[in-house]
């Protein structure tokens, strides 16, 4: 509890005013920030269970302890200018300083072995050093985890005002961005499934239909823009073959061969639609057909893509990859290569971008290894004018289909400081799940590097790695950034990543760290409790949902109270459904609902299906039915929806009912698709929802690589490809 109340001290000092010397001192901030990182890890280290050291390695810990302390008292701290906007590593600066790291090794009489890591890679984060037997043996025997020794290193000071980055490279077509309050940052993209908890807000152009598509009205650091392009994650739908499936062998092939008849029997219809006169119903048939007219459907989409609406253009495009078809694999790889092919017109650069997604929907489907040197050398051909696009698709095309040719490919473009940075964030992120040390290392400069379009990025994919020096790394990250946004992100990942030490300091974020940080660290705790359940996680939640001051908070707690699967907080969130007097607040309600789960959940969300009148949150409770499944609960959701008018919002019925993944809902999907006098959207939304429910692939498969992802680096056409089905 000392070494708590002592971090707690720490955190409320951060945002202390800067006294006199540290406005004269041209590195003042950075030296305050400097030891306040180091306190709240001297606070941690004071607070580890020592009953597994022996006295000796007691004795050693202890002493490395008040050398850390002398070191912090002295503030003499290294400084690196060679990157002024980058905070990098140095083992032993120009002037000879010393990092806390190699100053305990030089206490011990380790002096050979700084030398050695300062003649070999000065840059050597810990993680570096992690398989070096000497550091190792020289860790064990001064009663120290290498955790501990990640935890202690710190990066040297920039010379440079930190965070506002250099001039832009050559290629770099993306706005400069400023850390500095008030300083520019790239526009942010609108996500494909948005929902301001603010209130209401104009709609824009339908989306995958899992939630209501809303104008960007908030701040683009607010939590619930995180959530909206990373709940596909939890929110998913049920599987009609797989989840469904009888276990008896007969049983089985009957219900197979009723799939297989249901795709026959509305393929006619399906194929129909690519000629209605509606460009809304032809984007959905488009990506219907390629989902589940496999092979066959080659013919019938290419002889659509030179239709005349660019809409559907895109569509066809991305459902000849769903096809996962030989002729298709073929033509989409000269279509990348080159933007036209024998019957085909050029179909210009943003035209290539998509189908090399759709190459990697392919993959997924069917497509051969070859796609993916293939698309390796496109990426290496790109002239300048191509570069970016070409590039974040290829890094697109790689978070699809991961494969040894296009990591390495990531690795190269992640750290090529002539590429754009929407393509070195877009290749960062295609390295999340990286366990090696080598990349890990990068990525850890990357996330403290002097882009904080890159630093961004590089967290979130931190946050995907379960190496057990990874959390020490975001931790550090978290502690020295000043972006608002890059220390959000670094708190989700330690949420991702988990684990006892990553818990604790979130525990202390969410307690006493900034007031707008405590939303996101809440959602931090949400993910951790979900993959490990924690008393402490969730008893933190519930006080936190009774003290938040912040109205628009409050969706964030709920949302992390379903994540941490708290099934004592059910009458927190049953109460925000029935009672709470924004609709955008009740739709966060049943989302936290679904993705608590059980019986309790279910029956309150049946109950507000049947009184709710906001469209915006029933369509929510609709959906979150839809995710549970419950068989019966088709009717419900359909007259949730059933007197919604605003096409906008049509869309939802057709996913909430495609969401449930049962027989009665293909059936409801099927009538609503041939009722007499529906509407184009609810024509549409029927068809999209059968090709969700029909498909030989998982939907929304596109929409999964905007999981960990900077959004704010996203174009509009990458954007508008994450928001179909596919």
């Amino acid at each position: 509890m000392k070494a708590l109340n002592f971090l707690f001290a720490s955190l409320a000092a951060a945002s202390a005013p800067q006294d006199l010397a540290t406005r004269v001192d041209p590195l003042g901030s950075e030296r305050a920030l400097a030891r306040q990182r180091y306190e709240r890890v001297e606070a941690e280290l004071a607070g580890r269970d020592l009953s597994g050291l022996s006295p000796e390695q007691r004795d050693a810990r202890q002493h490395l302890l008040e050398v850390l302390r002398r070191y912090v008292d002295r503030e003499d701290f290294g400084v690196q200018g060679e990157q002024p906007f980058a905070r990098v590593p140095q083992f032993v600066d120009d002037d000879g300083r010393r990092c806390a790291m190699a100053e305990l090794l030089h206490a011990t009489g380790e002096e050979a072995l700084v030398a050695a890591v300062h003649a070999g890679n000065n840059e050597a984060w810990v993680i570096d050093l992690s398989e070096n037997e000497r550091f190792q043996a020289w860790l064990d025997a001064s009663g120290l985890t290498m955790f501990e020794a990640a935890r202690v290193q710190a990066p040297a000071m920039p010379k440079g005002p930190p965070g506002r980055p250099p001039p832009s490279r050559p290629g770099d077509t993306s706005p400069p961005s400023q850390d500095s309050p008030g300083g520019n940052r790239p526009t942010p993209r609108t996500p494909s499934i948005p929902a301001t908890p603010s209130g209401p807000a104009q709609p824009r152009t339908p989306s995958n239909g899992a939630a209501a598509t809303m104008a960007l009205t908030a701040d683009p650091n607010s939590w619930w823009l995180w959530w909206e392009y990373n709940k596909l994650e939890f929110l998913r739908p049920n599987q009609l073959e797989t989840g469904r499936r009888p276990s008896a062998d007969d049983g089985a092939r009957t219900f197979t061969s009723q799939i297989d008849l249901a795709r026959r029997t509305m393929t006619p219809t399906l194929l129909r639609a690519l000629d209605d006169p509606e460009a809304r119903v032809r984007v959905a048939a488009a990506r219907a057909v390629g989902r589940i007219g496999g092979a066959p459907a080659f013919a019938p989409l290419l002889a659509h893509v030179g239709d005349a609406s660019n809409e559907v253009r895109d569509a066809v495009l991305l459902g000849l990859g769903a096809t996962g078809s030989p002729q298709a694999q073929t033509l989409l790889v000269e279509l990348a290569r080159r933007g036209s092919a024998a019957g085909v017109k050029d179909i210009g650069q943003r035209g290539r971008a998509l189908a090399i997604l759709a190459l990697g929907l392919g993959r997924r489907a069917g497509f051969d290894a070859s796609v993916d040197d293939a698309v390796a050398k496109i990426v290496e051909r790109r002239t300048p004018v191509e570069r970016e696009r070409l590039g974040v698709a290829a890094m697109t095309y790689a978070l699809l289909a991961p494969n040894d040719n296009t990591t390495a490919l990531a690795r190269t473009l992640a750290t090529d400081a002539d590429e754009p940075i929407a393509v070195r964030g877009r290749a960062i992120e295609a390295l999340r799940g990286s366990t090696d040390a080598t990349t890990l290392s990068a990525l850890q400069h990357l996330a403290s590097g002097s882009r904080v379009e890159l630093r961004r990025s590089a967290a979130l994919a931190l946050g995907e790695s379960d190496h057990p020096l990874v959390a020490a790394a975001l931790m550090t990250a978290h502690d020295l950034e000043k972006e608002p946004l890059a220390k959000c992100f670094a708190l989700i990942s330690l949420g991702r990543h988990g684990g006892p030490e990553a818990c604790d300091y979130l525990l202390a974020v969410h307690a006493k760290g900034d007031v707008s940080e405590r939303p996101w660290a809440a959602l931090a705790l949400g993910l951790a409790a979900r993959a490990e359940p924690d008393t402490a996680i969730t008893l933190a939640l519930r006080k936190g949902v009774a003290e938040t001051k912040r109205v628009e908070d409050r969706g964030a707690y709920w949302l992390a109270l379903g994540l941490a699967r708290d099934v004592d907080a059910m009458p927190i969130l049953r109460d925000a459904l029935e009672n709470d007097a924004d609709a955008s607040a009740r739709m966060y309600a049943a989302q936290a609902l679904a993705l608590l789960g059980g019986e309790n959940a279910h029956a309150a969300l049946r109950k507000r299906a049947e009184v709710e009148l906001s469209p915006l949150a029933r369509s929510q409770v609709a959906l979150a039915l839809g995710v549970l499944g419950v068989k019966g609960d088709v009717d419900p959701i359909a007259r949730a929806l059933a007197d919604v008018s605003d096409p906008m919002l049509q869309g939802q019925f057709a996913a909430a009912v495609a969401f449930h993944g049962s027989s009665e809902a293909l059936h409801c999907l099927g009538e609503a698709l041939v009722r007499d006098g529906a509407s184009t959207a609810a024509r549409a939304a029927a068809i999209d929802g059968l090709g969700m429910l029909l498909g030989s692939t998982p939907a929304l498969s596109l929409g999964e690589t905007a999981r960990s992802s900077n959004f704010e680096l996203f174009d509009e056409w990458l954007t508008s490809a994450l928001a179909t089905t596919l």
